[in-house]
C-alpha cells in the first residue's frame, strides 16, 4: 500500500468522500480501484459498475463482490432525475423537486446525492427538522460534501477561509507525493578513460610489505602472550605461600586479641576486688611487667581504632603497673597516652603530657615528634 492509498482509505473511513474524490481527481485514471472504493462508499452504484468494468484483470477478482452488490442495487439511472430536481430547486419549485426526489429515494434511500438534494430542499423551505435530519444523514455519508460546505459558507463567512485552508493542505499533500515519487531521469557517471592508466605495481609491493610486517608483528605478539602466561603462572605459584602466611598471621593476631581480652578481664576483676591497693606493691615484678606489656598492646590497638578513651584507660593502668621500673616500652606508653589526648582535642592535657614526656625521656626516639606536636599546640 502506497501513501496515496492510505490517505484515500483514511478519508473514506472518516466519511470524507468529497475530499477523497478531489484528491483522486489530481491523478486521473491512475488509481481506478481507489475511485471504485470511493464511489462504493458513496452508494454510487452506476459509477461502481463502470469503474469495475475498466479495472485491470488482476484487480477484478479482488473487487468482484463490490461489483455484484452494485449490480444488484442498480435498477435505474438517477442522473436525469437528479438534474431535474436541481433545476426545480433553482426555480424555487420545491414541490416539484420533492416529487422527483421521492421517486429516486424509493430505489436509493442512502444515495449521497439524493440526501444532499433533500438537504438543500429543506434549507430552501427552512424546515428545521428536515434540515437537521438530512444534515446528520449527509454527515454520516460524506462529511465533506459540497452541500455542507456551501451551507457553512452561507451561514458564516469564516467557512470560506476553512475551504481555502483545506485546498492549501491538499496542494501541499500533492506536492509532497509528487516529490516522493519523482526521481532523476538521468544520472551521469564519469568513467575514467583508458588513457588515464595508473601503475599500481608500487602500491601492490607496498601492500605486500605491510602484510609481511603484520605477520611478523602477530608472531611477536604470540610470543609475548606466551611469556606473560608463563610469568603469570609463576606469580600465582609464588603468591600461594604468601597467602598462606597472611592467613597464619591473621590467625595469630586473632589469638593475641583473645589473650589480651582475657588479661583485661582479669585486671578488671583484680581492680574491683582491691581498688585501694596500688599495683606498685604487687610482689611479683615479672607478673606486673607482663600485665603492663599486655595493657600497652591492648591500648595501642584501641589507639589504632581511634577509640582514644579506651586507649587512655589502658595506658594509665599500664603506667601504674610499670611504676619506677625501666622497661623498653615505657616511653611508648607515655608518648601514645599524650598523643591520644592530642587527637581527642584536649590540648591543655596533651601539652602537659608532651612536656612531661620530653623531661622523662629526652633520648627517646619519640622526643622529636613530641616537640613537633608541642609546637602545634
Amino acid at each position: 500500500m502506497n501513501i496515496l492509498e492510505k490517505i484515500v482509505r483514511d478519508l473514506i473511513s472518516e466519511k470524507r468522500i468529497t475530499e477523497a474524490r478531489n484528491l483522486l481527481s489530481l491523478f486521473p485514471e491512475e488509481f481506478p480501484h481507489l475511485e471504485l472504493e470511493v464511489e462504493y462508499a458513496a452508494r454510487n452504484w452506476k459509477a461502481v459498475k463502470r469503474l469495475y468494468e475498466n479495472l485491470p484483470d488482476e484487480l477484478k477478482e479482488k473487487y468482484r463482490e463490490y461489483y455484484e452488490y452494485a449490480a444488484n442495487q442498480l435498477n435505474i439511472d438517477y442522473s436525469k432525475e437528479t438534474e431535474e430536481a436541481l433545476k426545480e430547486i433553482e426555480r424555487k419549485n420545491f414541490q416539484g423537486a420533492a416529487s422527483i426526489l421521492e421517486s429516486i429515494v424509493k430505489d436509493y434511500p442512502e444515495l449521497v446525492e439524493v440526501v444532499a438534494l433533500r438537504y438543500k430542499l429543506a434549507l430552501q423551505r427552512n424546515e428545521k427538522r428536515a434540515i437537521e435530519k438530512y444534515r446528520k444523514l449527509l454527515l454520516s455519508l460524506d462529511r465533506t460534501h459540497p452541500a455542507l460546505i456551501e451551507t457553512r459558507a452561507s451561514s458564516r463567512r469564516i467557512g470560506v477561509f476553512e475551504v481555502f485552508t483545506l485546498s492549501l493542505l491538499v496542494a501541499l499533500l500533492v506536492t509532497t507525493i509528487l516529490a516522493f515519487y519523482t526521481l532523476p531521469s538521468r544520472i551521469e557517471v564519469n568513467v575514467p578513460s583508458s588513457e588515464n592508466t595508473i601503475n599500481i605495481k608500487p602500491v601492490e609491493q607496498r601492500v605486500e610489505d605491510v602484510l609481511a610486517n603484520i605477520v611478523i608483528l602477530t608472531e611477536n605478539l604470540g610470543k609475548i602472550n606466551d611469556s606473560l602466561e608463563k610469568n603469570f603462572s609463576a606469580l600465582q605459584e609464588n603468591m600461594s605461600p604468601i597467602s598462606e602466611n597472611i592467613e597464619s598471621l591473621k590467625e595469630a593476631l586473632t589469638n593475641l586479641e583473645s589473650r589480651l581480652s582475657k588479661i583485661e578481664s582479669a585486671i578488671a576483676r583484680t581492680s574491683n576486688k582491691e581498688p585501694s591497693v596500688s599495683v606498685v606493691y604487687v610482689p611479683a615484678r615479672e607478673d606486673r611487667i607482663e600485665r603492663a606489656k599486655s595493657l600497652w598492646f591492648l591500648g595501642y590497638m584501641f589507639y589504632l581504632r581511634r577509640d582514644y578513651d579506651e586507649a587512655i584507660n589502658r595506658f594509665e593502668i599500664a603506667i601504674k603497673e610499670i611504676g619506677e621500673d625501666n622497661v623498653y616500652f615505657k616511653d611508648d606508653v607515655y608518648y601514645y597516652r599524650a598523643l591520644c589526648y592530642y587527637y581527642k582535642g584536649d590540648t591543655s592535657t596533651a601539652r602537659s603530657l608532651f612536656e612531661e614526656f620530653i623531661k622523662l625521656f629526652p633520648d627517646s626516639e619519640y622526643a622529636d615528634d613530641a616537640e613537633y606536636f608541642l609546637k602545634r599546640l
